[in-house]
């Protein structure tokens, strides 16, 4: 008897817990993620472009590292934070991880294919830049002169790849903190860039 009664009770009291709630019937509540929750509560600015501050530098980055006609300039820096060498690059650095090929593929048997015959599918996504693959880890950021400056470091050494010539002796203005330009170097980097250009412009004309 004792034990019929506590079942009744047990019975009427997840009766009582289940009222005005969705989880007893095996339909779970509907909930917004934090994502969402932030969406909702922060709206993120966007430019004339349409585009937010992320989507612009990288949009940005890609003009100017895959310009065929632009002379970029990598000074390697050491580990006191001095600038021992600067020199000119044409077309961009690339790192050793892109690739122009796939490393994952398979035919429509699901094996690899052989020499590349028929027709094969992969994993990997494309790059903006026509590659496979990733680059080494760095940072990138645009002064307030729209100036591209890119951070890493590789075999012990930092660098910094800039689309102009910073000056090796006196590389920091001591007015307004900006890397300060070499005249001659980038007299210099305009010549070349015309005469690219002028090649391109040959090239597809043909």
């Amino acid at each position: 008897m004792y034990r019929k009664m506590m079942s009744v009770l047990l019975v009427g009291l997840i009766g009582f817990l289940c009222m005005g709630t969705s989880d007893c019937d095996g339909v779970p509540q509907k909930s917004t993620s934090g994502a969402e929750q932030v969406k909702s509560i922060i709206r993120v600015p966007k430019n004339h472009k349409g585009l937010t501050v992320e989507q612009q530098n990288i949009s940005d980055r890609i003009r100017v590292t895959t310009d065929p006609t632009k002379v970029l300039w990598i000074h390697l820096i050491s580990l006191d934070g001095n600038i021992i060498k600067r020199m000119p690059v044409r077309n961009k650095v690339t790192s050793s991880g892109k690739r122009l090929e796939p490393r994952h593929v398979m035919n429509d048997q699901y094996n690899y294919p052989s020499a590349g015959i028929g027709s094969w599918e992969t994993d990997e996504f494309i790059q903006p830049d026509g590659t496979y693959g990733d680059s080494d880890s760095y940072i990138f950021w645009f002064d307030t002169m729209g100036r591209y400056h890119q951070w890493g470091t590789a075999g012990g050494l930092g660098y910094l790849i800039t689309d102009y010539p910073i000056n090796l002796e006196n590389p920091i203005d001591k007015i307004t903190g900006l890397y300060q330009v070499q005249k001659e170097a980038l007299e210099w980097q305009k010549k070349q860039e015309e005469e690219l250009r002028a090649k391109e412009s040959a090239t597809h004309k043909k």
